[in-house]
């Protein structure tokens, strides 16, 4: 059986010397970069619409409405929502809360997320159960944009392949 190859095998080789890992590392970098920077972006807009990846946050009870002033949910002083960020790493990105961000309070941003994202029930010593319902703002927004953060992989492969 006679093996036959067809295609531009010179510029097959091309590609794949001369700095190609140099070449693909940077690329996939960049599309790292910029998927972290959209997804931050997103995940803000999300919790100042209410609305994260399209889904509406659940209502603010009249209580917490009458004590903060607002019914808009996850702002209050504006902390949760301006930690948000991301972190590039070797081999790919943190988008979210890092843990080492503090309140003014002195709690820790990304245990009062977690509450926000998953809800929680609280036995405060009065003896009340206070029921804060999930508001997720981060796995709606990572859904919603799953598609583009792809695509910009694909991208970034393929600028490299030409």
């Amino acid at each position: 059986m006679a093996l036959s190859r067809f295609g531009d095998w010179d510029k097959a080789k091309r590609l794949l010397t001369n700095g190609f890992n140099q070449r693909m590392a940077l690329a996939i970098r960049k599309a790292t970069i910029k998927s972290a920077l959209l997804l931050v972006r997103e995940i803000k807009r999300g919790i100042r619409s209410q609305a994260p990846g399209g889904k509406q946050f659940a209502p603010l009870a009249q209580v917490t409405i009458e004590r903060k002033g607002s019914s808009k949910a996850l702002i209050d002083t504006g902390f949760l929502v301006n930690s948000i960020t991301q972190k590039t790493l070797s081999d790919g990105a943190f988008v979210g809360l890092l843990r080492s961000s503090i309140s003014k309070d002195g709690m820790s941003v990304a245990n009062i997320g977690a509450i926000m994202e998953y809800g929680a029930t609280i036995n405060h010593p009065s003896g009340a159960v206070i029921v804060i319902p999930p508001r997720p703002f981060l796995h709606p927004t990572m859904l919603k944009y799953k598609d583009e953060v792809i695509d910009n992989y694909r991208q970034a492969v393929a600028s490299v392949l030409r």
